[in-house]
């Protein structure tokens, strides 16, 4: 392998990897150990760190070598670090990775963000395309974001916001994201459902829940929705009718029309909007191959691999007019009531991604109705025959569809779903966002059950946001910057010189913020990366130390050429052997 020089950029190795430097143990004394414990992927830069030298901001670093014996263990142990090191930076720590740890490849990285109650997750391609998809109902995603891509303090420009439905703890955390003048977004994608007033003739807004979702038309007995918002201009056109979205009697706007606009007039200081196009996605509504939609710019000639099918909500013709379908509280093969929460969900955007040996689904908040409607329209088969043969031949048809290895579990860990389905998902892996303080009981004790049943291999994995993160959301530990913000709090108020209790205020508010920004963006989150041959899913732990700060799962493939859990001693040593056979 290539020896790196100062200034590339490398990423870590797989499944983990390690930066060492000097520092003196518990009986004092100087040794050369692990500092930071890294995750395959992380980006690394290479530098021309030395020990024996102080090195310049951000971290001042001054060497610790206090007599002439320690000074030849340094000088010596810089001389065989010459061989096989090279001097790094990353992640706010300086010292000296191994070269066979360090890759010149990004990972494919997804990144599913502890939202609370809610969904989130952050995608970032082998290319460095930015998506967001879905950013919970409060500020936590605005906070990882901002900690990722270093405080918004330049331009930043996203690919894609996703917003798989229009329910609250989908997107009104892309509220704060919209509303910072330093963000842009090439694209809004959105499934076409927008909540809105019902205008009667006399263009009088009424107050009936029916037409939330828009008009409705019915075919050979199912009814549908037709008032789709499909393309930026629907959208203004809507936006313009104000009556369509804020009460007369309030003034107070619904929040998914309210949070579309304010997307859509958002502008640079040059005029320009910022969000340039806000449009749905559909099996209609993608970029189309052979008569499948994909996910613009991610079809079957992506140059890097990495395909993103849009396998749901799926539109169907009524009458001229792209429609969706209603759904009902239990699933039926026709129905003309509408549940509109069923509806909304139930016509979630589906995203399968294939990445190489990789296959993953984001679930949105799918649920059974939604589930036996898509088993038969991919299938053909009447999967609401009590038949129990025509449920397992539409399973098998439906396995090549939406079998995957790794899954964003559908609607949190709701109950509302069909074992059926699971079974063809028959996933390695699951990913559950929920909620600590909410009243559904999400992730549901049967769920995870049913999803270690039908999940593949001997030890099917289920992670959780919500357990990963085991502390309260905003930590107030005497180790954290919390502690050391009320301890200012209290020193604010006992000063009397204006000056001095105006730097202590700037010194609690940014104490103060660090602490709710390390809570979100250090714990809870479940971080994927693979280079599509293999996967690593890895959470923070919380008491953590240098050389073991990450819990990780390694995927690898398995004789039948599906991506199985390999415990990570086996994963580490089987790497051993693969870069020993190498060299």
């Amino acid at each position: 392998m290539a020896r790196p020089q100062t200034g590339d950029i490398r990423f870590s190795g797989y499944p983990t990897s390690h930066v060492y430097s000097f520092s003196r143990n518990s009986k004092n004394k100087l040794v050369f150990a692990k500092m930071k414990h890294l995750l395959w992927g992380d980006w690394v830069k290479v530098t021309d760190f030395d020990y024996r030298v102080e090195t310049p901001a951000p971290k001042e670093h001054v060497p610790d070598i206090r007599t002439t014996p320690e000074e030849v263990f340094v000088d010596s142990k810089l001389a065989e670090i010459e061989k096989s090191m090279v001097p790094v930076r990353v992640r706010g720590v300086s010292g000296y990775m191994k070269i066979e740890d360090l890759s010149p490849n990004r990972l494919l990285e997804v990144i599913f963000i502890d939202v609370g109650q809610g969904d989130g997750a952050v995608m970032i391609t082998p290319d460095n395309k930015k998506y967001v998809i879905d950013a919970g109902k409060g500020d936590n995603m605005y906070r990882y974001l901002k900690w990722r891509f270093a405080g918004f303090k330049a331009s930043n420009d996203f690919d894609g916001f996703i917003i798989t439905h229009p329910d609250n703890d989908h997107y009104l955390g892309f509220q704060d994201i919209v509303e910072d003048d330093n963000v842009s977004c090439d694209q809004i994608y959105h499934n076409g459902l927008v909540e809105q007033f019902k205008i009667d003739r006399n263009g009088k807004q009424s107050s009936s829940t029916d037409y939330l979702l828009g008009s409705f038309a019915e075919k050979s007995g199912q009814k549908f929705l037709t008032d789709l918002i499909k393309t930026d201009g629907e959208l203004s056109d809507l936006l313009a009718e104000q009556k369509a979205w804020i009460k007369t009697s309030s003034g107070r706007a619904k929040q998914f029309p309210n949070l579309l606009n304010t997307a859509q007039t958002a502008t640079n200081s040059d005029g320009r909007r910022r969000f340039p196009n806000i449009s749905n996605l559909s099996t209609e509504d993608g970029e189309l191959h052979d008569g499948l939609s994909y996910l613009p710019g991610f079809g079957p000639d992506n140059p890097d691999g990495c395909e993103i099918r849009i396998v749901g909500p799926v539109i169907e013709e009524v009458n001229g007019q792209d429609s969706l379908r209603v759904f009902d509280k239990k699933p039926k093969e026709k129905t003309t009531s509408m549940n509109s929460g069923k509806t909304k969900n139930g016509h979630s955007i589906l995203l399968k991604l294939q990445y190489k040996n990789l296959r993953l689904l984001f679930g949105g908040d799918l649920n059974s109705s939604a589930e036996m409607f898509l088993l038969k329209h991919y299938t053909g088969k009447n999967v609401f025959d009590k038949k129990c043969k025509t449920m397992r031949d539409a399973m098998k048809i439906a396995a090549d569809i939406f079998e995957v290895d790794v899954a964003k579990s559908c609607h949190h860990g709701s109950a509302d779903f069909k074992d059926e389905f699971l079974e063809v998902l028959n996933a390695t892996a699951t990913v559950i966002s929920s909620g600590d303080e909410e009243s559904h009981a999400h992730p549901r004790c049967d769920t995870l059950g049913a999803i270690g049943r039908n999940g593949y291999g001997e030890r099917p994995l289920v992670f959780s946001t919500e357990l990963s993160r085991s502390a309260k959301e905003f930590i107030n530990k005497e180790d954290t910057p919390w502690f050391q913000a009320a301890k200012i709090k209290g020193k604010i108020e006992a000063e009397k010189n204006l000056g001095k209790k105006a730097q202590l205020q700037e010194e609690f508010d940014r104490l103060d913020e660090e602490s709710k920004v390390k809570a979100v963006t250090s714990y809870g989150a479940i971080n994927l990366r693979s280079d599509g041959e293999r996967v690593v899913m890895a959470y923070m732990k919380e008491k953590a130390s240098r050389s073991s700060r990450w819990d990780v799962y390694s995927l690898e493939i398995n004789e039948n050429g599906v991506l199985e859990y390999l415990e990570s001693d086996l994963a580490e040593k089987r790497e051993a052997a693969r870069r020993k056979a190498i060299s």
